[in-house]
């Protein structure tokens, strides 16, 4: 990848072309370029170590209780991990919209909404907040507009904590229910495997604060 190459696929991104932002993506993992360095040139600002500890750690697990975006965590992920994926999932339509509205707001996650007739959640970055070196993120329901996202957390990583907490307590109320029987009732492996996960994500948490504590002391 020649530096002209690379330059003509930075002139040509745009946030709102997501296969150019793929192109670019892939010059960069081309050109030897890490993930941190690739964000970087994409979005213009440094991404918290949280982002880098997700995506290594499989955005597409079935066991976290969220959908990711395709931008920036495809980006995120070097194209022999799979990442830098040329067709987008649904969820582009969501981030098309919220980038028409709002160009400083960066979704990462759909979480689903808890019971029937509620709405899923979107949580977001705001690039301007990266810039500034805050991980806060902000919260706006699915069917909302950019201009009702509202800060929720210090980190992407405390809401899908809370999130999987939640989900641990809704299914312990569930299994301890007297009409908890039958088909659809909640058992206790199903309840430990929720308790699996929750623990999960607790040690991503874990593993990004010690990287982003060795990051600073560097």
């Amino acid at each position: 990848m020649t530096d002209a190459a690379l330059e003509r696929l930075r002139a040509e991104a745009a946030r709102d072309d997501y296969g150019s932002m793929v192109r670019l993506a892939r010059g960069l993992y081309a050109a030897g370029f890490g993930p941190r360095q690739v964000l970087r040139t994409c979005y213009g600002a440094d991404f918290p170590e949280e982002v880098f500890v997700l995506a290594e750690g499989g955005l597409w697990r079935p066991d976290l209780l969220a959908r990711f975006t395709n931008q920036p965590w495809q980006l995120a992920v070097p194209p022999e991990h799979d990442g830098t994926q040329e067709t987008p999932s649904s969820l582009v339509r969501t981030e098309l919209r919220l980038l028409a509205e709002d160009p400083d707001l960066l979704p990462l996650l759909r979480i689903p909404a808890a019971a029937p007739g509620k709405d899923d959640r979107i949580i977001c970055y705001r690039l301007g907040e990266l810039r500034a070196g805050r991980s806060t993120v902000f919260r706006l329901f699915g069917r909302g507009s950019a201009r009702d996202a509202l800060e929720c957390g210090d980190c992407v990583l405390d809401v899908l904590v809370a999130e999987h907490a939640a989900y641990v307590r809704a299914l312990e109320r569930q299994r301890d229910d007297p009409s908890n029987w039958g088909a659809g009732s909640v058992d206790d492996v199903e309840v430990e495997e929720a308790h699996e996960g929750l623990e999960e994500v607790r040690e991503l948490r874990r593993q990004a604060g010690l990287r982003a504590a060795a990051r600073r002391e560097d």
